[in-house]
């Protein structure tokens, strides 16, 4: 069959820099198991949608796969009116958090055909034998689907992949490669990449997943793999794929982006002696971090091994913040963390937000004094925000704080920048003003305990 997976545009306020590895992995699996794949780029080219329109009306295929996350649901509704419309016969396909976050939502507001629930590589490869020997969809787990007289059909869930290494390296080939190169990202391009000045001596980089799944609840956190057992792929595969990469393209910079890179020790040691072995210093790579899995052992490990940047989701120094969150850390082990990996890295990327329920002036003081301790300046200050799938978004409809559901997912922005639900005290106004507070407070702090920064 011929297969069109679509990227839609992500992040547009950026230069493209992350690969879509799922579609990657979907056009993989797909095209081994003898299926012609295309893909459809937006995000790298960033076409006009009259452009892309023009496009589609004029394409050949049989199945068309699109991969987002919820934040770009507005783009994936208006994408599926358009393939509809040039070809209305053919089946249409939405994979990612867009999908499996939103399902009622898309089924009612456009005119998609199957939803893939999770991860989809096996799941894709079955669903493709079905559509194409013209079986029942009923038999695919792990989808949802429209069936007769447009009744939505859920089937079974299917269960995760336990072996990772059997998954195939990403169809690098089918995408611009050129534009996701040329944008760095990570530690050795720091902050030269958002508003794309960078036009030479960048070191090329990519970003790579080693792991799948995690176990922790954090209520505002949507997970890729929600539910699935946390599982590693081996370190050789992860090398060989990096080697891959390191000779045919160039990369000198890795940056996974699994959610719990840190979670199983013995795999992160077992990954930093093979990186130190066979890569001999001529590599970096960074990955997140989380402040109740980090030792002095494991940081120091890792640093030895190329590693340059551990990003840590921090959120709040105000432990009652924490503890609401069900962050499942404390202060005193964000603590420990960041003093760890400054010791061994030099720095530690740190990300916080406000807003939390029952977020007030003491809470967001703590979270000044914490920094303040740590000399911590964060540039950015997100608003939690409630995304479909997490514990936060529940509670929101609960209050009867989102009333059109559909409305919300449409306005949704991607990094917490607005107040999109108040669950404080404060009026939205209010709650700028104390994030705004914070920082000048933080930068002022930081211009007079470093005045030769200034």
């Amino acid at each position: 069959m011929k297969v069109l997976l679509v990227n839609p545009p992500i992040r547009e306020w950026a230069k493209p820099n992350i690969f879509p590895l799922g579609l990657g992995y979907i056009a993989s699996v797909l095209r081994d198991a003898g299926h012609q794949v295309e893909a459809m780029d937006i995000n790298a080219l960033r076409w006009e949608q009259e452009e892309v329109e023009a496009k589609i009306s004029s394409m050949d295929f049989d199945i068309v796969g699109i991969g987002a996350i919820v934040t770009i649901y507005w783009y994936v509704k208006w994408l599926i009116a358009v393939f509809k419309k040039y070809h209305p016969d053919k089946k249409v396909i939405i994979g990612g958090s867009v999908g499996a976050s939103i399902p009622e939502i898309i089924f009612k507001k456009t005119a998609v055909d199957i939803i893939c629930m999770g991860e989809g590589e096996s799941t894709m490869v079955t669903l493709m034998e079905v559509l194409e020997n013209h079986k029942d969809l009923a038999t695919v787990e792990g989808i949802w689907f429209r069936g007769q007289n447009g009744k939505i059909c859920r089937n079974k869930d299917r269960m995760p992949i336990k072996d990772l290494d059997s998954i195939p390296f990403p169809a690098w080939d089918l995408f611009p490669m050129e534009v996701y190169l040329k944008n760095p990202i990570g530690a050795p391009n720091r902050n030269k990449w958002v508003d794309g000045t960078v036009t030479g001596g960048a070191v090329l980089s990519m970003n790579i997943s080693g792991t799948r799944g995690c176990p922790y609840q954090c209520i505002y956190c949507y997970h890729d793999f929600m539910g699935c057992k946390y599982r590693h792929r081996s370190a050789r595969n992860i090398i060989e794929e990096m080697s891959i990469l390191f000779t045919r393209y160039g990369v000198e910079y890795f940056h996974f982006i699994d959610d719990e890179f840190c979670l199983n020790r013995s795999f992160v040691y077992d990954f930093c002696k093979l990186v130190k072995k066979e890569f001999k210093n001529k590599v970096t790579w960074g990955c997140t971090g989380r402040v109740n899995l980090m030792t002095e052992e494991l940081v120091a490990s890792m640093a030895d091994a190329g590693c340059n940047l551990i990003g840590y989701g921090i959120e709040s120094g105000s432990q009652k913040m924490l503890d609401v969150m069900k962050k499942g850390v404390t202060v005193k082990q964000s603590e420990k963390a960041i003093k760890l990996t400054r010791k061994f890295l030099g720095w530690a990327d740190c990300s916080f937000m406000i807003g939390t329920p029952g977020e007030n002036q003491q809470t967001i003081q703590e979270t000044i004094d914490f920094c303040k301790e740590l000399d911590l300046t964060p540039e950015v200050i997100f608003f939690i925000t409630p995304y479909p799938g997490t514990e936060l978004y529940e509670i929101a409809l609960s209050q009867g704080k989102i009333i059109d559901e559909e409305e919300y997912v449409l306005g949704l922005g991607e990094q917490g920048e607005q107040v999109k639900v108040n669950f404080t005290e404060f009026s939205d106004e209010e709650l700028f003003k104390a994030q705004e507070r914070m920082i000048k407070q933080l930068n002022a702090w930081n211009k007079v305990k470093h005045p030769e920064s200034r």
